[in-house]
């Protein structure tokens, strides 16, 4: 199911106007707290300069250079010094900070860290993945700042002052995270969220053949019953889960099957299906909220194991 499709069928739900507000108040505080919080608490448990800790069998972790910008500071000895500690990982690749910015943009206050992935000779390995990374932060930065500035507009055009404005942003979070890499392999996680109005959170992963040059699938790395293997897998955790924990629910299993099987849900993975490897070198199939479960179930992982 499209997890577009199971929001608007939830936000399709009347509600009185004034309880509408509140409640959306109240929601939007709420989620824009805990991600500034899940934020901050992913800083503290980074480790100092490289802040992504999951490397196996590699030398000790890497260091990272934080650029605000890409233009001009390369030029500075200071940047030339923070140069010159980055080691290379493995044989083949590193993985550095490409832009960092943390601030605030009018109404949007930034936290942001996109990736680069460079081989041993500074060459960006593989180019066509630095460029999609590049590409979607990008413009997920942009669409944020033009939601917002579009949001301010109707405030004010439907009668918002300026003191009622006060004090309202949108907090912006771009990061990545180094979920496993080796000589041969780098999975890499992408993390963009907002939070003003509601929050939203979605991950992109990028699985390199560094040898070869490549993104890796899910058939190179469990064969070409991967389908088969992957499918019973997450039927088997979804029930499991569903057992253990009452509170649990899935879109058409467990005991409101007849109920929500409108909805859709989990049937089948396929070439396009999220997933990365994890610091053991598992495969992890991850679907985004609202895929195949309510919303207040959030990002949903399957460690699959053949």
């Amino acid at each position: 199911m499209n997890p577009e499709n199971g929001k608007k069928t939830y936000e399709s739900i009347e509600i009185p106007e004034k309880l509408n507000e509140m409640v959306t108040q109240t929601i939007a505080s709420k989620n824009k707290e805990e991600l500034r919080m899940k934020y901050e608490e992913q800083k503290k448990t980074m480790k100092p300069a490289s802040r992504r800790p999951l490397w196996r069998g590699c030398v000790a972790a890497a260091a990272a250079i934080l650029v605000a910008g890409t233009v001009g500071l390369n030029a500075s000895p200071a940047f030339a010094e923070e140069m010159s500690k980055v080691p290379v990982i493995g044989q083949l690749a590193q993985v550095l900070t490409f832009r960092s910015f943390h601030g605030t943009e009018g109404d949007v206050e930034l936290n942001v860290n996109v990736p680069v992935v460079q081989g041993a000779d500074g060459k960006e390995l593989p180019a066509k993945v630095n460029a999609q990374i590049q590409q979607i932060t990008a413009n997920y930065e942009a669409q944020a700042k033009a939601d917002m500035a579009e949001y301010k507009e109707a405030f004010f055009a439907t009668g918002g002052t300026e003191e009622e404005w006060a004090g309202r942003t949108m907090d912006l979070f771009i990061d990545y995270d180094v979920k496993y890499f080796d000589d041969d392999i780098l999975s890499l996680e992408v993390t963009t969220a907002k939070s003003w109005v509601s929050a939203d959170e979605e991950r992109t992963y990028y699985n390199i053949d560094l040898k070869n040059d490549k993104e890796l699938t899910l058939e190179d790395l469990l064969g070409k019953d991967y389908v088969s293997i992957c499918n019973k897998s997450i039927v088997k955790q979804i029930n499991e889960r569903i057992a253990a924990d009452e509170s649990v629910s899935f879109f058409g299993y467990g005991k409101n099957t007849d109920e929500i099987s409108s909805m859709g849900g989990f049937e089948t993975v396929d070439a396009s299906t999220s997933f990365y490897l994890n610091a053991d070198g598992e495969v992890v199939i991850s679907f985004p909220e609202y895929s195949i479960a309510p919303g207040y179930m959030g990002i949903q992982e399957f460690v699959i194991t053949p």
